[in-house]
C-alpha cells in the first residue's frame, strides 16, 4: 500500500495568518497606545516644569530687586551720612576760619586803636611855654595823622597883628580877588606889607575901605564868632581901653586847616605865598631848620606875644598856634614859643 505524505489543510495556513496579523496588530496597537500616553503625559508636565521655572526665574529676579534695593538704600545712606559729614565739616572749618578772621581783625583793630592812642598823646612838653605869660592859649594840629596838642581852653583874646591874617581871608574872598585896586594899588600890593611886616598902616587901609562892620559879618558866617575888629590898629606901646579886636585859639586853627587843606587852590594859594614870605621870625620860626618851609603871621601888642602860622615838614606838617596875655618878658615869651615850634617838628 503506497503510503503517501501528510499535506497541511489550506485552511490551517490562512488560519496562521491571520494569527500572526492579529499578534502585529495588537503589537502595533500596545505601542501606538503606549506612544500616545507618553505624549499625552509630557505635556502635562512641562507646563509644571515651566511654571516652576518661571516661578524659580520670577523669584530669583525679585530677590536680586529686594538686595539691589538694600544696596541702594545703603549707598543713598553712606552718601548722605558722607555729605552731612561734609557739611558739618565745611560748617565747622568756615566757623573756624569766621572765629579767626574775627579775632585776626580784633586784634587788628586792637592794634590800630592802641597805635592811635600813642599818636593822639604826642610827646610835647609845654610847661615852659605856659609859665612864659600869664595866660597861654596854644594847639597843634597835624595834617597826616590828624593829631591834635592842645591847651583846651579857647576863649577871647586880644589878637594884635593876627587880625591881619582874617583881614586877607576877607580881601581876597571879594569879587576879582587879587585884582581889585584900593587907592590906586592893586591888592597884593596893601597885602604884602600887611601880612609880611605888619605895617599898620597897610592893615588900617584895608579896615577903612572894607569897614568892620562888613568884616565882622563876614568872619561870623565863616565861623569864627570870637574873631572881631572893634578899632583900627595903633602903635604896639598903646594900650586901649576902650575897644580892642579879638580872636581865639579855635578861630586861629580853623583858619590855618582852610588854608592847608585848600592850598592848591585860590585865594588860599596866595594867602600861604604871602604868609611864607613872613620877615618877622622871633617865635614860630626862629628855631626851625632852613630846610622846614613855612608860612606865619604874628602879633605883637603890649603885654601880648602872639604867633600863628603852618609848618610844612616833609613828615608831618602842621599847624600851630600861641597867643598870649600878661606875658611880663617879652624875650622869655618868644623863646618858649620857638623851643614849643621846635619840638613840634620833631613828633612822628
Amino acid at each position: 500500500m503506497k503510503i503517501l505524505g501528510k499535506h497541511t489543510d489550506p485552511n490551517e495556513k490562512s488560519k496562521g495568518k491571520y494569527v500572526l496579523i492579529g499578534l502585529a496588530a495588537l503589537l502595533l496597537t500596545g505601542g501606538m497606545y503606549f506612544g500616545v500616553t507618553r505624549i499625552l503625559n509630557n505635556p502635562t508636565e512641562k507646563p509644571k516644569e515651566s511654571v516652576t521655572a518661571k516661578e524659580s526665574s520670577s523669584s530669583s529676579k525679585a530677590k536680586p530687586t529686594a538686595s539691589s534695593t538694600k544696596k541702594s538704600e545703603k549707598k543713598t545712606t553712606k552718601k548722605s551720612s558722607e555729605k552731612k559729614k561734609e557739611t558739618k565739616k565745611t560748617t565747622e572749618s568756615s566757623k573756624k576760619k569766621t572765629t579767626k578772621s574775627s579775632s585776626s581783625k580784633k586784634q587788628e583793630t586792637t592794634k590800630k586803636t592802641t597805635a592811635k592812642a600813642k599818636k593822639t598823646t604826642p610827646k610835647l612838653n609845654a610847661s615852659t611855654l605856659t609859665k612864659s605869660a600869664g595866660k597861654v592859649y596854644y594847639g597843634v594840629h597835624y595834617f597826616k595823622d590828624k593829631q591834635d596838642f592842645s591847651s583846651n581852653n579857647s576863649e577871647r583874646t586880644i589878637a594884635a597883628n593876627v587880625i591881619e591874617l582874617f583881614i586877607m581871608d576877607y580881601a581876597l574872598a571879594q569879587k576879582d580877588g587879587s585884582e581889585q585896586v584900593i587907592q590906586d594899588k592893586k591888592l597884593n600890593e596893601w597885602l604884602t606889607p600887611m601880612i609880611q611886616q605888619n605895617d599898620i598902616n597897610a592893615t588900617n587901609v584895608l579896615i577903612d575901605h572894607y569897614g568892620m562892620d562888613n568884616m565882622n559879618g563876614y568872619f561870623k558866617d565863616q565861623g569864627y564868632p570870637d574873631t572881631v575888629i572893634e578899632r583900627r590898629m595903633v602903635d604896639i606901646n598903646v594900650r586901649s581901653t576902650d575897644k580892642d579886636n579879638y580872636t581865639s585859639l579855635n578861630d586861629c586853627m580853623k583858619l590855618l586847616k582852610k588854608i592847608y587843606d585848600s592850598r592848591e587852590k585860590e585865594p588860599q594859594k596866595t594867602m600861604l605865598e604871602m604868609m611864607k614870605g613872613q620877615v618877622i621870625r622871633t617865635k614860630i620860626r626862629a628855631q626851625l631848620p632852613k630846610d622846614v618851609v613855612a608860612g606865619n603871621v604874628t602879633g605883637e601888642q603890649q603885654n601880648v606875644e602872639n604867633d600863628i602860622g603852618l609848618v610844612l615838614t616833609e613828615d608831618n606838617p602842621f599847624a600851630i598856634v600861641v597867643l598870649t596875655k600878661d606875658a611880663s618878658d617879652i624875650l622869655k615869651t618868644r623863646t618858649a614859643i620857638a623851643d614849643f615850634s621846635l619840638a613840634a617838628t620833631k613828633v612822628k
